[in-house]
């Protein structure tokens, strides 16, 4: 946050409001004076970037050059902050001024706009009760618990969404039994689980024809899968339609590496970008190969078919040169650039995989989700990560890369043990990830 109290101002670490660098303006009173408080984005050891405010403003000189108070270059440092009494002194001004050309050649030495906690931060954005109590009761206050019969919780429902559910026509949805008290909702109880499918499909076929929520505008005609005990599917969803339940999602991600030895860490990474025209996340970064999990389908001929449609990966060599690397899950908070309504709450896991290309490879679209590909240096990566250019789970992805690669360490990163928290996140929602993956190869 940065007050601008005329000549003088006090400098604190910003809150993160946004990823495309919007803030708010709202006035504030301290004692008898008013002030105008700017609220922007703050990306942890951030570059100099430019905060301008939508309206005109007085210019101020004591820094040697005009700028408008709010068209400034201030990076907070290490929860930094200067308090000034006297606004007007010259030895406050400065001071001031001495104190911004550190921050502004502190931040122009740093790497990037998003730290790597800051990058596991979005992705797995829901609270934790621990050490987010309100921010934790916030959300929650917002949720309905999907359970089923036996109590087994399955997802997290949006209020808005039990909303629409209840006020849809009961031959469409069926019997639905809510807990105020507990805040839990049961729901497709029926007796089988080809039943219970088929009445899910129906009632997300109703909300869609009737436009009940914009993220089914995304309709991709592939059914998910829904756990009602670790190996046991109750049910399967619409794909656009998982998150309106809030139940889990599961899906596959490969990085793609060729050896070079004239690059830092003797690599360079293949990277991804989505399509303009894809519904969610368009145009942003990907991993090399990526993509959702359908209901009965093995995670490694996932991975295989995804790399043959996305980057015309052979499968003969898929499978002679992939490597299984384990598990990410987490739960993903939604914003707009997932297609629709904000603050979906997505349970997520991950099979991740590696494998060293070719340095001759060349990766070719075949599906049309994929606009094109990159082969960077780890610093290019990284960079590109910073500044928020890839999509939330596919940046946790590439750091759970690099923390497998030596590249992050607990000698290099501060946050080292929160982020291995918030890449192996306890879910508590039942299927195959609570028991462990399938490594078919």
């Amino acid at each position: 946050m940065l007050r601008c109290l005329h000549s003088g101002f006090i400098l604190q670490r910003a809150t993160i409001i946004r990823k495309d660098l919007k803030f708010q303006l709202r006035p504030e009173c301290l004692g008898k004076r008013e002030q105008q408080t700017c609220f922007f984005v703050e990306r942890h050891r951030a570059r100099v970037f430019s905060l301008q405010s939508q309206r005109n403003t007085p210019q101020l000189t004591n820094f040697g050059y005009k700028v408008p108070f709010t068209t400034s270059y201030f990076i907070p440092v290490n929860n930094s902050v200067i308090r000034y009494k006297s606004y007007s002194s010259p030895s406050a001004v400065s001071n001031i001024h001495r104190i911004v050309k550190q921050f502004r050649d502190t931040a122009a030495k740093m790497p990037g706009l998003m730290s790597n906690l800051d990058l596991m931060k979005e992705a797995d954005a829901f609270p934790y009760p621990d050490k987010e109590l309100e921010a934790y009761k916030a959300v929650t206050d917002k949720l309905y618990t999907l359970i089923w019969k036996d109590g087994q919780p399955l997802g997290y429902m949006l209020d808005f969404v039990l909303e629409k559910l209840l006020n849809t026509p009961e031959h469409i949805r069926g019997p639905v039994v809510v807990d105020e008290e507990k805040r839990t909702v049961r729901a497709f109880e029926l007796p089988t689980e080809v039943e219970r499918t088929t009445f899910v499909a129906h009632l997300m076929r109703y909300w869609r024809e009737n436009k009940a929520f914009d993220i089914l505008k995304g309709w991709r005609s592939e059914l998910w899968p829904v756990y009602g005990s670790n190996d046991r599917v109750l049910y399967s969803v619409e794909r656009s339609g998982t998150g309106l339940l809030g139940v889990m999602r599961y899906g596959v991600h490969m990085t793609a590496y060729v050896k070079d030895e004239t690059a830092s860490y003797g690599m360079k990474i293949l990277v991804a970008r989505r399509a303009a025209n894809k519904s969610t996340y368009p145009n942003m970064l990907d991993n090399s190969v990526a993509g959702g999990l359908m209901t009965g389908e093995d995670p490694f001929e996932c991975i295989i078919r995804e790399a043959d449609e996305e980057a015309n990966i052979p499968e003969n060599f898929m499978r002679e040169r992939v490597s299984f690397s384990g598990i990410v899950t987490y739960i993903h908070i939604t914003d707009e650039r997932a297609g629709g309504e904000a603050g979906q709450i997505y349970p997520e896991t991950q099979w991740v995989y590696d494998i060293e290309l070719p340095a001759d490879f060349e990766p070719r679209p075949k599906d049309g989700e994929v606009a094109g590909f990159y082969l960077w240096t780890v610093e290019e990566v990284r960079e590109k990560l910073a500044e928020g250019q890839f999509k939330y789970n596919c940046g946790l992805v590439l750091i759970d890369f690099f923390i497998r690669h030596k590249i992050i360490t607990p000698e290099n990163e501060p946050d080292y043990d929160e982020i291995l928290q918030r890449l192996h996140r306890k879910l508590p929602f039942p299927g195959p990830h609570q028991v462990g993956p399938s490594t078919t190869q």
